[in-house]
């Protein structure tokens, strides 16, 4: 095994372990105002058709094909974790919708060239250990006219800058005098930081890089949205967390 698939086990072994807090999370996105907008916001910039062939890319327990398939599309989960797909299989099912996820590398998939009309993945693509092959793989497996929207946030930058550093740790004081405890406090945080410094997306600049990317492989209609807060309904807890230092955007573009 070589030191880049030791990596890339060890970054699985984390969401294996994390994956029921995560399940969590979702099932409360499920019952909750989130489910009506991230459908919004996908269907909004995704390509008119009805039907359409979905990849939810680290689907994760499967919030994507739940809230798209029951807009009628077909959508495939993949994901590395075990214990994802399995809270992913039973939000479908507790649901009632129909969805098929498969444990897969996002890198390197099975499936054939244009297979999808929109692929879509978040809070994913800042852990990829190969990004630029990934993206290069990405396109091959969409449509010709299909789109590509990704949702992340530039969640590492502060390990390579002190005043995004100092900025996170006073939101994050902040947030524990109002609520108790901040998203990541039940976890090693050295340990996180030592991993994150060793992912390549956690020192560029984001969307920037995405949108440089989608240029080079020879995509269209390249858009960002630097923040989407105004249109997700994120809880305050949230946007104090992320507040100057990390807020969640989204990136696109056509085959």
């Amino acid at each position: 095994m070589t030191d880049l698939d030791e990596f890339k086990e060890d970054i699985k072994q984390r969401w294996e372990d994390s994956a029921g807090g995560y399940d969590e999370g979702i099932v409360s996105e499920l019952n909750g105002e989130k489910r009506t907008a991230w459908k919004r916001l996908i269907l909004n910039n995704a390509p008119r058709k009805e039907g359409m062939k979905i990849l939810d890319v680290g689907t994760g327990p499967g919030f994507f094909p739940v809230i798209l398939g029951e807009e009628g599309h077909f959508v495939t989960g993949i994901d590395l974790t075990e214990n994802m797909l399995k809270f992913a299989e039973k939000n479908a099912e507790e649901n009632g919708v129909e969805a098929e996820f498969i444990r897969m590398d996002c890198t390197k998939t099975d499936f054939q060239d244009d297979t999808f009309d929109l692929i879509i993945c978040r809070n994913l693509t800042w852990i990829l250990t190969e990004p630029e092959k990934t993206y290069a793989e990405w396109k091959r497996i969409l449509k010709k006219g299909g789109r590509i929207l990704i949702f992340d946030a530039n969640w590492n930058n502060y390990l390579f800058d002190e005043d995004l550093r100092k900025r996170r740790e006073e939101n994050l004081e902040k947030v524990r005098e109002k609520y108790g405890y901040a998203s990541h406090d039940h976890l090693d945080q050295e340990e996180m930081e030592e991993e994150g410094k060793k992912l390549p997306m956690s020192k560029n600049n984001r969307p920037s890089w995405d949108l440089d990317m989608f240029i080079k492989l020879g995509f269209k209609h390249v858009v960002a949205d630097t923040d989407i807060s105004d249109k997700i309904p994120f809880s305050e807890k949230e946007l104090m967390e992320y507040e100057g230092v990390s807020p969640q955007f989204m990136v696109g573009a056509e085959k």
